[in-house]
């Protein structure tokens, strides 16, 4: 049995506003791709302006969902991972410098969370294994990122530029997910459901 993949980039991603074109490619192979990775490899960086200033308590949250198609045929599973902060002034891994007035804010997984996207990832596996080759069964995946708790909601920097970019493996290095302001961050995290 194959689980389907239904790949959402959470509340930021739900309109598909601000979506480079050229990383549909990367983002419809980013449930496999993260279902094998390295937790400890996996970040996600935000360009934004200097003002910008979020508490300890303001990060991105992985959230990761398998839900069988038929009820009890397994568990499902709901995991809401958050991130920790360090702020960046020179580019890493493909990123260039922030600019003027602008900072990265770099988000990874601390030991915690890591480990609970490992036995996430070791479950996902073991489902995928039982169900090989029995009818019917199988579920979906998704995946999303919630960052719009990082977002001021500032009217002062509601049209500055934000910028999200991902990094799964540090061979494949970071690509931009999203890229628009805070306000339409924030619009758009707004208009989708509450998780």
């Amino acid at each position: 049995m194959k689980i389907a993949a239904c790949v959402v980039l959470a509340a930021l991603l739900a309109s598909c506003g601000g979506i480079p074109l050229r990383s549909v490619p990367q983002l419809v192979s980013l449930q496999g791709k993260l279902l094998d990775a390295n937790p400890a490899e996996f970040m996600l960086a935000v360009q934004a302006d200097t003002r910008l200033s979020p508490k300890a308590d303001q990060v991105p949250v992985l959230r990761l969902s398998i839900k069988p198609r038929e009820p009890g045929s397994f568990e499902a599973v709901d995991k809401a991972l958050p991130m920790r902060l360090s702020i960046l002034q020179t580019g890493l891994d493909g990123l260039e410098p922030a600019p003027a007035n602008r900072r990265w804010f770099l988000y990874s997984f601390s030991p915690e969370s890591q480990a609970e996207l490992s036995k996430f990832q070791a479950y996902f596996r073991k489902i995928r294994d039982e169900q090989k080759g029995k009818g019917g069964g199988g579920g979906s995946v998704s995946v999303s990122i919630s960052q719009e708790g990082v977002a001021a909601r500032d009217p002062a920097l509601a049209d500055t530029r934000w910028e999200s970019w991902l990094r799964v493996s540090r061979a494949d290095g970071f690509f931009e997910i999203w890229s628009g302001t805070i306000g339409d961050l924030l619009a758009q995290a707004d208009k989708s459901p509450k998780q």
